[in-house]
């Protein structure tokens, strides 16, 4: 009896699988690229490719919960000749990475067939809406990324061209390409023609430099921006453009390159002529910086304490702030000035509520007693770490995450 009813348990599985894959988009079973390239010129059909790994959490997301809705599978089966391939391990996913540069993953492409060039490409993971919509684009010669590529390089330069082709290049990842764009149509305008809310939708979505000239428009016609797309949405975007140019410099290492001084000093020119509540923060933390670069972590400590001091940050920015700094004396010979570092740290760590907080605090300690010596320290603090972890998930019933670590 008990054999039957595993019997009747495995068949019904195989059922319900069979079923929600024929609702869902029906992937070829051959990874062999010619012949998937032979039956899309017959049916006359482009080739969409899933491009995947192993590892890749969006990956699985999209394949379980995405590829798997009837709705998506009746347009994707009609539309496409729809294949999949791991792109580390399948031999023609490997050699397709290259030749369709992908970079990311998942990376979903539109191939025609008779060129095999791509037309149409989508990196990241989304939802059946944002999936099927792409699959409309890619099926549109003219607004497809090879399309409005074309119609660019054909000249045409109307704000809704360009629209769709950043959007485009934005859905492909191809960030520099992208910023090329946005910055040649924009850069040719006088502030009286840059003033719109088209334009400002531009700039909001493509313009992240603050020294960038569109950037440096919205700076000095600011009252002007706040009538077209209303004062929290403009004041915001240049909080967060820079900021973004502020961790930048200010995370800056050796091993990253040649600094660049120039750059440095505009932003602080610029910083310095702005009157924004998180403009203090900002500059305390690019003076700050320049001691790390010195190599003058005394004169670090030093400029930290005096921001904190006179409370110069907002939001919550001191938290960033203290540890991407006090961890640069990871890099610091001076055991007496180190552990004047993990003092500072117990210290801080004594007078936060936060536990995640409080858990990123522990693991600086323990790179700070690793680099002077203190193995078994280090230990401790790791073990410190995890406990905070462990209470901060319990206590937020595990809706928050801690911050993404910097450096």
């Amino acid at each position: 009896m008990k054999k039957m009813c595993l019997l009747v348990m495995l068949l019904a599985g195989i059922i319900l699988g069979s079923q929600a894959q024929e609702k869902g988009i029906r992937f070829e079973q051959t990874k062999e690229w010619k012949k998937v390239l032979k039956k899309a010129k017959k049916e006359k059909k482009l080739i969409f490719i899933d491009c995947y790994t192993s590892w890749c959490g969006p990956c699985k997301m999209l394949s379980s919960q995405v590829f798997t809705l009837e709705n998506v599978g009746n347009q994707f089966n009609a539309d496409f000749v729809n294949v999949k391939y791991d792109m580390e391990k399948d031999a023609d996913g490997v050699k397709l990475k290259d030749a369709f540069e992908i970079k990311a993953f998942p990376t979903l492409v539109f191939v025609d067939p008779k060129t095999e060039q791509v037309v149409h490409k989508m990196v990241g993971a989304g939802s059946a809406e944002w999936l099927m919509e792409g699959g409309k684009i890619a099926k549109d010669p003219q607004n497809n990324l090879s399309g409005l590529t074309k119609r660019y390089d054909a000249g045409e330069r109307n704000v809704d061209l360009l629209s769709r082709y950043l959007n485009a290049l934005a859905s492909a990842y191809m960030q520099e390409k992208q910023g090329a764009v946005a910055a040649e149509y924009l850069n040719a305008l006088s502030d009286d023609e840059i003033v719109t809310k088209d334009n400002w939708d531009l700039i909001k979505k493509n313009v992240n430099d603050p020294l960038s000239k569109p950037m440096r428009q919205v700076l000095a016609n600011v009252e002007r921006f706040y009538e077209v797309a209303g004062k929290e949405v403009v004041d915001y975007k240049i909080e967060m453009t820079i900021r973004g140019a502020v961790v930048g410099i200010s995370l800056w290492r050796p091993e990253r390159g040649e600094f660049d001084e120039a750059r440095n000093a505009e932003l602080i020119k610029l910083l310095q002529s702005l009157d924004y509540a998180f403009v203090p923060g900002a500059l305390a933390t690019l003076y700050t910086a320049e001691y790390v670069r010195k190599g003058d972590y005394k004169g670090m400590l030093n400029s930290m304490r005096e921001a904190f001091k006179y409370n110069v940050f907002r939001n919550g920015g001191e938290q960033m702030y203290f540890q991407n700094n006090i961890e640069a004396l990871t890099g610091c010979d001076d055991k007496a000035l180190v552990q004047e570092g993990i003092d500072w740290i117990d210290a801080r760590c004594a007078q936060t509520k936060d536990y995640f907080a409080k858990a990123n605090l522990m693991n600086s300690k323990a790179r700070l007693l690793t680099k002077n010596g203190d193995t078994l320290g280090a230990d401790k603090a790791k073990m410190e770490e995890e406990k905070y972890n462990k209470e901060g998930e319990k206590r937020s019933g595990g809706k928050a995450v801690r911050a993404i670590r910097m450096n």
